[in-house]
């Protein structure tokens, strides 16, 4: 019997109709008095409690920054992605910095860097940001995908996120790691700019 709905989606040309429901049909599926939604989750409360005690974090001298690994950014929908020919603007996936971080590395827009984080490291094209704070730096999403050029060569254009994401720090509810909060540490490759 469980595996009735897989069968019939493997024998379905365009998708199957697995449940009808109208609107008035809805408020049956709340068990509460009254129709009202049970919004208390115990562990979730917790969670937030917790927020109040001062979060030590997770950055060191080791590494130092907070990455945003997958920033949505112009030019990483779902289709452009596919192909980076289509990108018409940061064609590379480019690594942002604050301009106080830049300036200590020694680095500037256009340079190349290298990231390391627990998981691993990257290389990608610096862009100098006055939108980015003292110690952020972010990496667009959609980017590491492998594609094949107008010529049959293979290319991978950008740093893929989930290459420098562990799933060790990770939302303790739906297990998604913390993308947002990767520690990081970057570094200007020799042939940056100094």
């Amino acid at each position: 019997m469980p595996l009735r709905l897989f069968d019939a989606i493997l024998a379905g040309r365009s998708g199957i109709t697995f449940t009808a429901d109208d609107w008035e049909d809805a408020w049956a599926y709340v068990a509460k008095p009254g129709n009202r939604l049970a919004l208390e989750i115990p562990e979730l409360l917790d969670g937030v409690r917790a927020l109040r005690e001062a979060h030590p974090g997770w950055t060191t001298d080791e590494l130092p920054i907070v990455l945003s690994a997958g920033e949505r950014r112009s030019y990483t929908a779902n289709d452009i992605f596919r192909d980076p020919g289509w990108r018409k603007r940061d064609p590379a996936g480019a690594l942002r910095i604050s301009e106080e971080d830049a300036a200590r590395l020694g680095l500037a827009s256009g340079d190349r860097a290298r990231i390391t984080t627990v998981r691993g490291s990257a290389e990608a094209v610096v862009e100098v940001s006055d939108a980015m704070q003292l110690g952020h730096a972010s990496l667009p999403n959609g980017y590491g995908l492998r594609a094949t050029a107008a010529d049959g060569t293979p290319i991978t254009a950008g740093v893929a996120p989930n290459d420098l994401t562990s799933s060790h720090w990770r939302d303790p509810f739906a297990g998604t790691p913390w993308h947002k909060h990767v520690p990081a540490r970057i570094e200007p490759l020799p042939s940056a700019s100094r």
